[in-house]
């Protein structure tokens, strides 16, 4: 595993929180990095001296935004005026759905490992536009490839391809670029929910080649709530609708006195964001890329995953439902016919624990962050034994 600069005690110091729980649940909430607060709080605190008088005031937040996406673009491997920021993944996948021309009897394919904020977008388009929603059957481990279980359900009339890069239920890594490949063929666009990938693993959107990336930045990577991000590639711009208009950062104003809307996904935002959360947005990005560094974040999320699953493998009553540990942050497992809900509270009760239970498959999930120990994770499969001996 590659070694950082950090040790890993100093990088635990960042984030408070984890230094008071055993925390395993970053696929739902991420711990908060220490310099976010100190962000938000600086921003503010200088507003609130300083005022926010006349036009200066969006030239000075025009400026943060513009950073916030420049961080962003790196990440993806995008370009800076292919991203817009948003509050949080749902809102850029209502950007991209909500976007398109549907007409009744229109498609749209998705799998059986999307998260319910997805389904029940499209079951709104379905009963506001009368269109066909389509699933493709993966299984629980996905041991079905996404792009033969999609290939089979594509029509004329198919208009958009929704999949999860990461599956939040297992952490299977679905493979989106064969998808993609597949989907293009049929001059079909890709959006790809990054919920449970953007901070855990590599994404290159060129190389993907998808169409559309939405993420959030409180889970994997540590920021604060109400901030994200939608990728919107280039040719794409002018092909969706905006769902909602105006905002000074999203209009273009001509020499003549008119307006448009900006040649870049920034026209997809709505006027001014919460200032502040997208200083402390950037103060989490710029310490990720450049104190850890995403090499060894994505490097020591995938260690620890094998050795969550080394470690836990033959508790009695164990089954692990992820069919690639290491691929992810994500662990998912069974405890025999047990209730996980009843298993996720007596963690957290009696051993300061939080994990999640996944209420599909009745099983427990880990997320494993770069912030985790060995010895966490031993604790962990110390207590699973105590719960089957109990």
């Amino acid at each position: 595993m590659l070694e950082s600069t950090l040790d890993i005690t100093s990088i635990r110091q960042e984030l408070p929180s984890v230094t008071s729980h055993i925390y395993m649940n970053a696929a739902s909430f991420g711990p908060l990095l220490r310099c976010v607060p100190q962000a938000m709080n600086t921003w503010l605190q200088k507003e609130c001296c300083e005022g926010r008088p006349g036009m200066a005031t969006f030239e000075t937040i025009g400026v943060l935004y513009a950073e916030a996406r420049n961080y962003l673009a790196r990440l993806l491997n995008a370009e800076t005026d292919e991203i817009a920021l948003t509050g949080n993944t749902g809102e850029g996948m209502n950007i991209v759905c909500q976007g398109l021309k549907w007409l009744p009897g229109d498609e749209v394919i998705i799998t059986d490992h999307e998260h319910v904020s997805v389904i029940i977008l499209l079951h709104y388009l379905r009963d506001r536009y009368g269109i066909t929603i389509r699933v493709a059957e993966l299984g629980p481990g996905a041991t079905v490839p996404a792009e033969e279980a999609i290939a089979s359900l594509i029509t004329p009339r198919t208009r958009l391809i929704v999949l999860s890069h990461v599956s939040f239920m297992t952490g299977v890594v679905l493979d989106v670029r064969a998808v993609a490949e597949l989907a293009h063929r049929s001059d079909i666009p890709v959006l790809v929910d990054g919920a449970q990938s953007a901070g855990v693993i590599p994404i290159d959107v060129k190389e993907l080649d998808i169409d559309f990336y939405a993420l959030p930045m409180q889970k994997w990577l540590c920021g604060p709530d109400g901030t994200g991000a939608l990728y919107v590639r280039r040719k794409f711009l002018e092909h969706l609708q905006l769902s909602y208009v105006g905002g000074w950062f999203s209009l273009l104003r001509k020499e003549s006195g008119g307006w448009g809307f900006q040649n870049a996904a920034r026209r997809f935002e709505l006027g001014g964001r919460h200032t502040a959360a997208v200083a402390g947005q950037i103060a989490s990005l710029r310490w990720l890329e450049e104190t850890a560094t995403y090499r060894w974040v994505f490097e020591r999320i995938s260690y620890l995953n094998n050795y969550a699953y080394e470690a836990i493998k033959n508790v009695a009553g164990v089954s692990v439902l992820t069919p690639h540990p290491g691929a992810s942050g994500l662990l998912t497992f069974t405890l025999d016919a047990s209730d996980v809900g009843f298993i996720e509270a007596w963690l957290q009760h009696n051993h300061n624990i939080y994990v999640r239970a996944i209420f599909e498959h009745n099983a427990l999930r880990i997320s494993t962050g770069f912030y985790n120990t060995e010895e966490e994770i031993d604790c962990l499969a110390q207590a699973l034994c105590e719960w089957k001996n109990a």
